[in-house]
């Protein structure tokens, strides 16, 4: 074996290098078996105990003020902390209705999987009580009608039928004549009734809504909706908790919506649910990132490095520093969150490049005609000590996240920060031994045609690329201030996710918005004081609390239910509906076709009639529709099934409707004590919870709300203050990070290089990406969120690694012209396309926070890449040039 050629610069730290790596070659054989039984190990100890959090609640240091706060507030009121939303929506209100009241019972029930169950305007209470809570004037129109319906409410509470359905009709027709124009009521009750006659004629069974029949408007989308919220009994020894209660839950809405016939649709959403959808995209989005990363590593290293042996003695490297990195993580904080989860990407991303950099001069100094231990040490000797310097730089980027107050962002940089150190030292001594267990073989090879034409390049554009390139940055920093942080964590999920879809469907209506704030109060007179103050808000629609549940005027209100109830003192006084009278046995199938035959004589009586209102088409259409469920004989076609869907909901209206009208003055303590819980901690303070006018799901709207309340109540909380709380921490970790990453490594850099301008050449280049990567994010519309922050921090590291490796091979050669005819370019290229695949491939994660990380960092390291490998070698061809002119000038 021959000596290895003295390197420059070597120094106590190479040697050192050099004495690891010759000790690693040495030993090879039982290094590598320790690593492979370590590895074994350790994957089995992370596969047992590895756990995902996908709270964004949990990734903010829970010390901070507005956190302890929302805990506080959490702890006085329980019930309102774990749970998941069910949306229970029919075509027509009863159906709703009848669904919803089925799944409570059922949900109700399963003591074993949930351990409360919360049914807004559900029970005894409201069915009693309901109208009171109509304001006044619509209360007064709705006795009007009752009691215009009157006769024909009598009739069909004693015999339901399509007889007595028909004198509504009669009713107004008679109406329209008198007033000689088509009128509301009549489009009303014919737009009611189409539909069901016409899917009874095409073979369907489409109930009449009595509820839409009775009332002055459509049923609103809020009209066809009920809520349950559903608080899980929690298993903490799975990886998801709520999970069993979740499935059983959903299990049991599948059985509940197929008794519609697809009328009715349940859904899921809340932050149960979302976190254990988002926890589903996330794994999955992992594990194909993961896989594919290594792939596309695999194929860029063989197309770069072109062999076989090597390729496979680097990722044999990587996926061991992998595991070992992944123990540390489980070891060190015990579970991952939505931020650190992509902490194996970032490893094969990152990782790969000290095997690359030790790799490819390993394989240039065997091109040169070293053998395999000389290549060995000659690889370290020469890059060594640059491994060396890249490595606590890269790692201070990742641990300047840890003393933010993101801890999402936190514990990724420390474990990312120590994973780079296990890649340094895999790279340095395992990576050695593994390259001598396998021994490539390495031919003499032709200088790079490339590698000549880049040369030539830089030799004679340099000025000019690196003037354009500063020149670049320069502009981009006119367009810095139009960057933009979006604190929504709503937008880091999949948004095809069906909790994420019905979520932005109730955020879209401010009677359903889950953007509320939530505000504590000591007593009444307080809560009444702050509700005032809060409802006069722009930004506030409404204040609930529990005087809410209280109704207001209601003496006024109690009069008109009383004289209502007496103009239906027939309805009122009548016996309970027997459900049995929707039975489709008790239709009296020649009594309803003789009337639905005198009722299409009077059709004749509409022609001619004022249509101011367009109300024709109506006419007409249920006309169509009359004849088409009448036989050629005068008979109902299945006069069974058009009573049931005509009547199947009316003994449930009928006793809704009496039940309704004998109402009682109602106080706090007349509140259900499930509400009363809900709004009254056990010290008796009362909660207040506030919602916007408006959809939120613009940020600055949302900001806007939460802070014209906090003006009046600072300390308001809940998950709106939450979030823009949280996104302020954030983007001041990230300020913080990038600041702390730039200061660490440049002093570490001015006591290492000991040359300023070297200092400056190292990190001009890595300034320069770094605007463009945020003037990026302004002109590719890709905001910074919770997820993609750790972009510019990282950013500062890497860029940093590629300008060290090529100032030092600068100067290894004295002769920058040829620097770009070395391996090191090589490498930095070949780390550089590495790094794009791997963070590249967190792009095609459904879940977006991941992807908007992965498209991110593809754009910052591309830019890099570009600012290292052309505007840097411009800058040294430059100065190599001055120097040279300043030489030859003293010369003369």
């Amino acid at each position: 074996m021959s000596e290895p050629v003295p390197q420059p610069h070597a120094d106590r730290l190479t040697r050192v290098l050099v004495a690891l790596t010759a000790g690693a070659g040495r030993f090879a054989w039982p290094i590598v078996i320790a690593a492979v039984l370590a590895t074994v190990i350790l994957a089995s100890y992370t596969a047992v105990n590895i756990s995902i959090h996908t709270d964004t609640d949990e990734m903010i240091d829970s010390s901070l003020p507005f956190r302890q706060t929302y805990q506080q507030f959490n702890a006085a009121f329980p019930q309102l902390g774990d749970t998941f939303l069910v949306i229970v929506e029919g075509r027509i209100p009863e159906q709703a209705d009848v669904a919803a009241e089925a799944l409570l019972a059922r949900l109700t029930a399963e003591t074993g999987s949930v351990t409360g169950v919360y049914a807004p305007g559900f029970g005894p209470f409201f069915d009693t009580n309901g109208l009171l809570y109509l304001d006044v004037d619509e209360l007064s129109d709705l006795s009007d009608r009752l009691a215009e319906a009157q006769p024909v409410l009598s009739t069909l509470a004693e015999t339901p039928s399509l007889a007595g359905l028909g004198e509504i009709i009669d009713l107004a027709i008679d109406d329209a004549v008198d007033k000689g124009a088509l009128t509301d009521d009549l489009a009303e009750v014919f737009d009611e009734l189409s539909p069901v006659f016409e899917a009874h004629a095409a073979g369907r069974a489409d109930p009449l809504s009595w509820q839409a029949l009775f009332e002055d408007e459509e049923p609103s989308r809020r009209d066809l909706q009920r809520f349950i919220v559903v608080q899980p009994r929690l298993d903490p020894s799975r990886l998801q908790p709520a999970r069993q209660a979740l499935d059983r839950a959903r299990t049991l809405a599948a059985e509940v919506a197929g008794q519609f016939d697809g009328e009715v649709t349940i859904r899921f959403t809340g932050k149960i649910a979302l976190n254990t959808e988002e926890l589903k995209s996330v794994s999955e989005g992992a594990a194909a990132a993961g896989v594919l990363s290594l792939v596309l590593v695999a194929l860029i290293l063989g197309f770069g490095v072109r062999s076989a042996k090597l390729v496979l003695a680097t990722l044999l490297t990587l996926v061991m520093g992998l595991v070992w990195t992944a123990a540390f993580a489980i070891a060190a904080i015990g579970y991952l969150n939505i931020i650190s989860v992509a902490f194996a990407v970032l490893f094969i991303g990152l990782g790969v490049d000290f095997a690359i950099h030790f790799g490819l001069r390993y394989q240039e100094e065997r091109y040169l005609g070293a053998d395999h231990m000389d290549g060995l040490t000659r690889a370290a000797a020469g890059v060594g000590q640059a491994l060396a310097l890249c490595a606590p730089t890269t790692a201070l980027a990742f641990f300047a996240f840890t003393p933010t107050a993101y801890a999402g962002l936190s514990q990724l940089g420390l474990i990312s920060g120590t994973g780079i150190f296990v890649s340094f030292f895999s790279a340095i001594i395992l990576l050695p031994a593994v390259l001598t267990v396998l021994r490539p073989g390495m031919a003499g090879r032709r200088r790079s045609v490339a590698a000549a034409a880049s040369s030539a390049f830089v030799m004679r554009f340099g000025r000019v690329a690196a003037v354009v390139g500063i020149g670049a940055g320069f502009a981009a920093l006119f367009v810095l201030p139009s960057a933009s942080f979006d604190f929504d964590p709503i937008r880091l999920k999949d948004p095809g996710t069906p909790s994420v879809q019905t979520f932005l469907d109730l955020a879209a209506d401010s009677e359903t918005s889950p953007y509320t704030v939530q505000v504590v109060a000591d007593d009444r007179a307080t809560a009444d004081a702050l509700a005032d103050r809060l409802k006069a808000l722009p930004e506030v629609d409404r204040v609930v609390w529990l005087d809410s549940f209280v109704p207001d005027d209601q003496d006024e209100k109690l009069e008109i239910v009383d004289l209502t109830a007496l103009f239906l003192s027939s309805v009122v006084d009548a016996p309970p509906a027997d459900p049995a009278s929707a039975d489709p046995a008790s239709a009296d199938a020649a009594q309803d076709a003789r009337a639905l035959r005198d009722l299409t004589g009077r059709f004749a009586e509409l022609d001619g009639l004022d249509d101011p209102d367009g109300h024709a088409a109506s006419v007409a259409r249920f006309a169509r529709a009359s004849a088409a469920i009448l036989a050629a004989d005068g008979s109902i076609q299945r006069p069974g099934a058009l009573h049931d869907a005509l009547f199947r909901y009316w003994p449930r209206t009928l006793d809704r409707l009496q039940t309704s009208l004998a109402p009682g003055p109602v106080a706090v303590e007349d509140v259900p004590a499930s509400i009363r819980s809900r709004y009254r901690d056990a010290r008796g303070r009362l909660r207040m919870e506030v919602f916007p006018a408006g959809d939120l799901s613009d940020q600055e709207a949302l900001r806007r709300f939460v802070t014209a309340i906090s003006a009046i109540v600072p300390e308001a909380t809940g998950s709106s203050v939450q979030r823009v709380n949280a996104g302020d921490i954030v983007v001041d970790a990230m300020r913080q990070a990038t600041s702390i990453a730039a200061i660490l490594i440049i002093v570490f850099l001015s006591l290492v290089l000991r040359r300023a301008t070297s200092v400056v050449l190292v990190l001009l280049p890595v300034g320069l990406a770094a605007a463009l990567t945020v003037a990026a994010t302004v002109v590719l519309n890709i905001p910074f969120n919770f997820a993609n922050v750790i972009v510019l921090p990282l950013l500062i590291g890497l860029g940093v690694d590629s300008a060290i490796h090529l100032v030092m091979r600068a100067r290894e050669e004295h002769d920058g012209s040829k620097l770009l005819e070395t391996s090191t370019p090589r490498a930095v290229l070949l780390s550089a396309l590495t790094t794009i695949g791997s963070f590249g491939s967190l792009a095609i994660s459904s879940h977006r926070g991941t992807a908007s990380m992965g498209e991110l960092l593809t754009v910052s390291i591309s830019l890099t890449l570009i600012c290292t490998l052309i505007v840097l070698p411009g800058l040294l061809n430059w100065r190599n040039n001055n120097q040279r002119r300043d030489v030859e000038r003293e010369a003369d």
